[in-house]
């Protein structure tokens, strides 16, 4: 694979006094890129450490199977989130003041000349290019799943009081189901893929997005988006990592 070109920022917010939010950008060899992103959640600074930790462990597991990618990615991703799930679940047992910490974990795998999405939680993966902006993820929230149901309209989502409650998260339930999206490379042809915690996408449209994307230099997007956001109010953490592969 070709060199990856990227951004990644995080950013406290307007109303928080900590940052629950984490990324983790892993070049290694053998053309493996690795981008993670987390939303952690729980009492204390028990957010913190769930996401730091769920991005370490799937990192650590990746690397320690790093040969197992070409014989089954998706497989190996799944275990890799599998084991980060049951490490935290552990340090909840072992470490009461920790007991309820979870997190989002969204992550972007770029191997050899293949790309693969994952994602349990609201944080997002988007692809844009010349055309328009598209969320590759779906979110596992309470008011997506009531926005599929047909309950709500999607502008809906953005103002509904429940609108921070996650369905699916890692460290709180044994089984851990994860969603895996294969991107299908065309030759020749440029990806750029937006991954972003709900700090932003609480804050800033798809479209206002996609405009400061098409409007500035792609190193100046990051610090757009998060000024945006805070202007808007920065009422959460706000973690962007951005790519061109």
């Amino acid at each position: 694979m070709k060199y990856v070109k990227y951004v990644a920022l995080t950013e406290k917010g307007n109303i928080r006094t900590n940052n629950e939010d984490y990324y983790i950008v892993y070049k290694g060899e053998e053309g493996l890129n690795v981008f993670l992103i987390a939303d952690g959640m729980g009492g204390h600074s028990a957010g913190e450490v769930a996401s730091s930790l769920a991005c370490q462990y799937v990192i650590d597991y990746i690397l320690l199977n790093q040969k197992m990618l070409k014989y089954s990615m998706k497989e190996t991703i799944k275990e890799a989130y599998r084991y980060a799930n049951q490490k935290i679940i552990s340090h909840q047992i072992k470490n009461p003041l920790l007991y309820g910490m979870g997190t989002t974990l969204t992550g972007l795998f770029c191997y050899k000349d293949k790309i693969l999405v994952s994602n349990i939680g609201d944080s997002r993966v988007y692809i844009i290019d010349n055309n328009e902006i598209r969320q590759i993820t779906e979110d596992h929230s309470l008011v997506y799943k009531m926005f599929k149901d047909g309950k709500i309209t999607k502008e809906e989502i953005y103002t509904h009081p429940k609108k921070n409650i996650i369905t699916r998260a890692i460290g709180i339930e044994e089984e851990l189901e994860v969603d895996l999206y294969e991107i299908e490379r065309e030759q020749n042809k440029d990806y750029c893929f937006l991954m972003c915690t709900d700090g932003l996408t609480n804050m800033v449209f798809d479209a206002q997005i996609y405009e400061i994307f098409k409007k500035n230099d792609f190193y100046d997007v990051g610090k757009k988006l998060i000024e945006k956001a805070l202007e808007a109010g920065g009422i959460d953490n706000i973690t962007i990592v951005y790519l061109l592969v």
